[in-house]
């Protein structure tokens, strides 16, 4: 389950290779497969394919030392959700471990709270709107500042 399948989130463009610390992967019960960029991404590839049913979900085991993070089924995993740790596509954090007692020691570091897949999906449905707001205006700045550059190189 390597990045290379799975590039780029379909979602945001984003490439996995740079964020396999946050990255998931659906595989649905009908054969369509979707490797995301975060678990933002993937509650967004849940919402749109709502009548397929997910077959496995896995997530990066954030504990790993590999240098591309291995996949964990998010069942078995243990998230740590509002910690310190840097986010991807959302502002609060929601990392997965393999280990219990690695999302413990991170707990220990950097705060938050432990939790399942399941209460890290709803932590992300709850955020939705605010994040997707806090990209939107990411981009629209990236763009003013590329159109700004762009105009002082004529």
């Amino acid at each position: 389950m390597s990045c290379a399948n799975y590039p780029e989130c379909p979602y945001c463009g984003m490439d996995r290779a740079q964020w396999h610390h946050s990255r998931h992967l659906v595989h649905y019960d009908d054969g369509l497969a979707d490797g995301t960029c975060s678990i933002h991404c993937l509650a967004i590839c849940l919402s749109l394919n709502i009548d397929r049913g997910p077959k496995a979900i896995y997530a990066a085991d954030f504990g790993s030392a590999a240098e591309v993070k291995p996949m964990v089924e998010v069942a078995a995993a243990t998230y740590l959700i509002g910690s310190k740790l840097k986010a991807t596509m959302s502002r609060t954090s929601k990392v997965a471990f393999a280990d219990k007692e690695a999302a413990a020691a991170a707990q220990a570091e950097h705060g938050g709270k432990l939790g399942s897949f399941d209460e890290a999906l709803k932590q992300t449905y709850l955020g939705m709107y605010a994040d997707t707001m806090a990209i939107r205006k990411r981009r629209a700045e990236r763009a003013r500042r590329m159109n700004e550059m762009a105009g002082e190189q004529k």
